[in-house]
């Protein structure tokens, strides 16, 4: 991991953690345009993406979050928040006891104590795109452009020509392997939980939602796949998490 800081460490801290094929700073400059307030926004290369070495596992990204945040004394977060693989990491945070967590936001995560399946058949799709990436080596991946636009899946093309297999199995397991517990109300009260409707990890989800998180309103945004809204709507996406935030 590598952490990207902007900002004045004296403002409230934003900790935003990316989805895969998104660096640290490229989620800083997608979400920064439209904030309001005046924050010190903490952005992470995660293993296998920007300046960051290859991604091994959630603990070890973790735990070097933690110990950077324990090093600087940042015990209190106004808002952690994660995008797919980015919550693995984010998730680990939030039931963190070390830390004042104000508020979580996450989108598009696979909350099931182990979606081996679901593991195994998104390692495979991500390796054969990886090998066809390396054939082909486009601008712009055409599954990503049908998904998010060509300028969002232009940025992720650029990301995916760094990760390798091993980061893939890795991050992979991360995204579908969580250590679930019941929520106690007060946690459920600082989250926010969304997913596209077309999203696989809302599958994956639905039967945690009523066993860990039964008070939390879940957000389904209509028609849009994994992470799909942000990309879609980032202005809109940004003000409305502010708002919760506030």
């Amino acid at each position: 991991m590598y952490i990207n800081e902007y900002g004045n460490p004296g403002n409230p801290k934003l900790i935003l953690l990316a989805p895969m094929m998104i660096s640290g700073e490229n989620i800083y400059e997608l979400v920064s345009p439209h904030l309001k307030g005046e924050y010190f926004i903490i952005a992470p290369d995660q293993g296998g993406h920007g300046k960051a070495s290859n991604y091994v596992s959630a603990d070890m990204e973790y735990s070097e979050l933690k110990r950077y945040l324990r090093e600087k004394n940042y015990k209190d977060i106004k808002l952690v928040y994660g995008a797919s693989m980015g919550v693995a990491v984010g998730w680990r945070l939030f039931m963190d006891e070390a830390f004042n967590v104000e508020y979580a936001w996450f989108d598009g995560v696979a909350l099931a104590k182990s979606s081996w399946f679901a593991e195994v058949l998104v390692a495979n799709l991500f390796k054969k795109r990886k090998k066809m990436l390396n054939k082909t080596h486009v601008e712009a991946s055409q599954s990503l452009v049908d998904w998010y636009g060509y300028d969002f899946a232009k940025m992720m093309t650029k990301n995916f020509e760094r990760i390798d297999e091993t980061d893939i199995k890795a991050i992979c397991h991360a995204c579908c392997n969580y250590d679930m517990k019941l929520l106690t109300k007060e946690q459920q009260k600082k989250l926010h939980l969304e997913y596209g409707e077309k999203d696989f990890d809302l599958k994956l989800s639905k039967k945690s939602f009523p066993k860990y998180l039964p008070e939390v309103k879940v957000v389904i945004r209509k028609g849009y796949p994994h992470c799909g809204y942000m990309a879609a709507h980032t202005k809109e996406y940004v003000e409305e998490m502010e708002r919760f935030i506030q």
